[in-house]
């Protein structure tokens, strides 16, 4: 190739490297292709008629119980983005139980963190919220993604201007919020 074509054809290389940078991507523990998905409240209406499907859900961990062989989360559902995260949002299909093999840390595993689950639906459980007898369909995790708490913003802006007026002026400010 001559020099001109490989100049040529850099623009396009670096487009294209600059699109592949930009894909989304599902974590590996939970990108497993699952066709037609139910929704958990089509599920709930009738889990018997899902027994064995799988399931690609997630949501916030309301409650953890350990128990001899196996740990189950109560997990408050939420619709998941594209890269399989669950999306914060008040819009909930309702709860649902994951039972996985051997024990989880609660403190790990606490109240508020998002995590999706893949796995089967295996049955129909009843338990109290409160005094609210509510349904649960119950899944058996074969492999889920505990996703790290989203990073806060930091309280400070920091002011452009800060170089113009000298080492005693300081760089940023607190924000305020009328």
């Amino acid at each position: 190739m001559t020099v001109q074509i490989k100049i040529a054809l850099f623009p396009y290389l670096l487009f294209i490297g600059l699109l592949s940078s930009c894909a989304i991507t599902v974590p590996k523990s939970i990108d497993e292709k699952i066709i037609d998905i139910p929704a958990l409240h089509v599920v709930r209406q009738n889990v018997d008629a899902y027994i064995e499907r799988r399931v690609r859900w997630g949501g916030v961990i309301a409650n953890v119980v350990n128990k001899k062989n196996t740990t189950v989360l109560e997990i408050v559902d939420h619709p998941l983005s594209k890269e399989g995260r669950p999306i914060e949002t008040d819009q909930t299909q309702g709860r649902f139980l994951a039972r996985f093999k051997g024990f989880l840390d609660p403190v790990v595993y606490a109240t508020g963190r998002e995590i999706t689950v893949v796995g089967t639906v295996s049955r129909e459980t009843k338990q109290l919220i409160d005094q609210f007898e509510y349904t649960y369909p119950e899944i058996i995790v074969d492999s889920f993604n505990l996703w790290r708490p989203a990073e806060k913003d930091n309280d400070y802006n920091y002011d452009p201007y800060w170089p113009y007026f000298g080492p005693w002026y300081p760089p940023y400010y607190p924000r305020r919020y009328y």
